[in-house]
């Protein structure tokens, strides 16, 4: 388990990591749904949408083997729900939810060390 100070470093270069409840995981093509916790449901329906069509492409389904620009690829997720991710186009999505005290410190966080990659 990491602190945040070290967590922010990780964010920044789209690594791993868990810092108490705050964490970052790469999203595998494959790798199934995204746990969405608390995301309202027009986010979480969006990312598992974009998810699919991106697990669709990558097998071929279609005849399209292209990527998908809005798809997540890297996902901060507080208390098991995503806060913040970067698409495959390289964009960093954080929707404007208000949550606990604690989950938006950990999107400022999010916010300052995504903004500096």
């Amino acid at each position: 388990m990491e602190n945040l100070i070290n967590a922010q470093v990780r964010m920044r270069n789209r690594c791993p990591f868990r810092a108490a409840s705050l964490k970052g995981e790469l999203v595998g093509v494959l790798a199934g749904l995204i746990p969405t916790g608390q995301l309202p449901a027009e986010h979480a329906d969006r990312l598992h949408e974009l998810q699919a069509e991106r697990a669709d492409r990558y097998m071929g389904l279609g005849g399209v083997r292209d990527g998908v620009k809005d798809a997540p690829v890297y996902v901060v997720s507080s208390y098991g729900t995503p806060i913040a991710w970067v698409t495959q186009g390289g964009d960093v999505v954080i929707p404007e939810v208000t949550y606990s005290p604690t989950t938006t410190r950990h999107q400022k966080i999010a916010r300052r060390a995504l903004a500096d990659a």
